[in-house]
């Protein structure tokens, strides 16, 4: 039985007409597991209500679309396909995308509310502010601060023999000069605010993507038997491959809390680290390659010839598909069959939540659009599922929530209130 992360995908492909006879029986196993599955499907796919939702959100479409075709290019084959309704004759693989997140609504509401879904009369959110964007700050090692925002493209500054370059996409590279061996190991840092998000280019090739309030802490050069780093909140790695030379990832909640952390250490992967000091469990998430999971409490350890903590069990190794969680007394769980796309949405653009509380939902907003959340009451019980382009203002994105749930948000200067 498909999951309902899936389901959007399968009901889009089943009106473009490019759905395969395995996913047809996917979806055909969803449709037919209760009634309201099947109310529910019938009703989207005949209904006007989404046509009309589609056009009113054209300005979102765009955004979308600029997003899509930037970073999902493989996806532009879809726009030569014929749909099979009417309705969707127009839709460009933006649409198609927004169709996802509508989709995803509908079948959250599938699970609290009757099959027939009315529209309800919402209040809007009046006050706009606007999305995050690259925004950080770099911490030379001299403690000289460079606001990255208003730093010119270009050489910013040089350290030892390595170049620091700004690029014209947003993000810092850092290259060693040719046949340089560097002696003096110096750190950089690089920090981004709420609301901020930055790509920084190792010197060795290795790529990172850092989420809002988070940071990275890394030699200028890599010297020695392996490539160490420290981050705090989130970040994605796409690391290049050395087979002598590892590559570890020190991590720390961003709250500075102790008895958390870990070390990650790979060789060449793709992976995510959500280690933000708000949230119970610190996770790792792989999608390539393979790397090993240490409790920062072993790794401090590891120095002590024989020390019981420091054996097999100390560790886990994580494969493709999988996540490894470290909780407050450095325990580790691993889970299988994850969705890593999930993982990464906020690197491709999106928030994807899948039964995701009004907590959880609101945690990612005030990062992200630099905001505090106050609740005026009880903590809704509420769950969301779908995915919302992370461009759109914060009104559009409350207004949204609001259509497809109970809650009601009203803005107030840099607060968010929750009603």
């Amino acid at each position: 039985m498909p999951h309902n992360s899936h389901i959007e995908e399968l009901i889009i492909k089943h009106l473009q007409e490019t759905i395969t006879a395995e996913e047809a029986y996917a979806l055909q196993q969803w449709i037919d597991a209760n009634e309201k599955n099947r109310l529910l499907f019938d009703q989207f796919i005949n209904s006007e209500a989404l046509q009309q939702k589609l056009i009113a959100h054209a300005e979102s479409d765009r955004r979308i679309q600029e997003r899509v075709y930037n970073e999902l290019p493989e996806m532009q084959a879809t726009l030569k396909i014929s749909p099979k309704r009417g309705w969707v004759q127009w839709m460009s693989v933006a649409a198609a995308v927004l169709v996802v997140v509508s989709i995803g609504w509908f079948i959250w509401q599938g699970k609290t509310k009757p099959a027939i879904v009315a529209e309800q009369q919402q209040t809007p959110v009046a006050t706009v502010i606007p999305a995050g964007g690259n925004k950080a700050t770099l911490t030379l090692a001299d403690g000289t601060v460079i606001d990255l925002d208003k730093a010119g493209n270009g050489t910013i500054a040089t350290e030892g023999k390595t170049t620091v370059n700004k690029k014209e996409d947003g993000q810092l590279e850092y290259k060693s000069v040719t046949g340089s061996n560097a002696t003096e190991v110096t750190f950089n840092l690089l920090t981004t605010p709420r609301g901020g998000q930055y790509q920084l280019l190792l010197p060795d090739g290795s790529k990172v993507w850092l989420n809002a309030a988070s940071s990275i802490k890394y030699p200028t050069a890599f010297s020695g038997g392996e490539r160490r780093v420290e981050i705090t909140g989130e970040a994605y790695f796409e690391i290049a491959h050395n087979a002598v030379k590892p590559f570890k990832v020190m991590i720390y909640p961003a709250d500075g809390g102790t008895g958390r952390g870990g070390e990650v250490e790979v060789l060449g992967t793709h992976f995510n680290i959500n280690a933000y000091g708000d949230e119970q469990t610190i996770v790792t998430t792989l999608l390539e390659g393979k790397i090993k999971i240490t409790p920062v409490d072993v790794v401090s350890k590891a120095t002590i010839p024989n020390h019981p903590a420091v054996s097999a069990r100390a560790y886990r190794v994580i494969n493709p598909g999988e996540e490894a969680q470290i909780n407050n007394k450095a325990d580790i769980v691993v889970r299988k069959g994850i969705d890593t796309e999930s993982a990464v949405a906020w690197m491709k653009g999106f928030f994807d939540f899948h039964n995701a509380g009004i907590k959880t939902v609101m945690k990612q907003v005030s990062r992200w659009y630099n905001v505090d959340v106050e609740y005026t009451k009880a903590m809704p019980e509420q769950t969301f599922e779908g995915n919302i382009d992370r461009s759109i203002p914060l009104n559009e994105l409350l207004e949204l929530l609001q259509q497809y749930g109970t809650t009601k948000f009203k803005i107030e200067g840099k607060t968010i209130k929750v009603q």
